[in-house]
């Protein structure tokens, strides 16, 4: 009964953490080096010096998985830039409109054209497939030059944001840099 009830606990305390291969190598490795360095030290400080070098190495190597800016860093030196995805359907066909209706009627400002894309928009089906072939196009490409990354740096860097950020960003940057945008959701309120 009493070996029973010692098993029991035994099995209840979690499991000692194992540490990886990796480490294992890294810790052998750093170990004799800092003792050669510094003989007078335990093995505890040296064990503690130890750990401090393979948090600063994991940390370092951890960054080269965020892209900041459209750049990842590779290494201590090297900066890439990522590719980056194609902007929406929308965006592509505001700007070919864009250009069109500057082309055509230089007389217009800002607002008319806005008011005319606006119109094209919802009524122009034939303009607006051009644009999704468009970004069938960008999107195609992007993701061949994806692929090509992964091939040649092993690995796809991740955005590194808080989510306050991103909910503020999303909230300004899709009135500001699309007022296209802005005038359809005031329709739709409005509606």
């Amino acid at each position: 009964m009493h070996k029973k009830r010692f098993k029991q606990l035994q099995l209840d305390q979690p499991a000692t953490k194992k540490q990886s291969s990796a480490y294992r190598k890294f810790y052998d490795e750093q170990f004799v080096l800092y003792q050669q360095k510094f003989p007078k030290r335990t093995t505890e400080e040296i064990t503690n010096l130890v750990n401090l070098e393979w948090k600063k190495r994991e940390k370092l190597n951890q960054q080269k998985y965020f892209q900041h800016h459209g750049f990842v860093n590779i290494n201590d030196t090297d900066r890439v830039p990522v590719p980056q995805p194609p902007p929406p359907v929308m965006i592509i066909f505001q700007k070919q409109m864009r250009q069109h209706l500057e082309m055509i009627h230089p007389e217009y400002n800002g607002t008319q054209i806005d008011r005319t894309i606006k119109f094209e928009w919802g009524s122009n089906a034939a303009l607006k497939e051009k644009a999704v072939e468009e970004y069938k196009i960008l999107r195609q490409e992007f993701e061949n030059q994806k692929k090509e990354f992964i091939i040649k740096y092993g690995f796809w860097p991740q955005y590194k944001k808080n989510k306050g950020e991103q909910i503020k960003q999303i909230q300004q940057s899709s009135y500001q840099a699309n007022p296209l945008a802005y005038l359809l959701n005031k329709k739709v309120k409005q509606e």
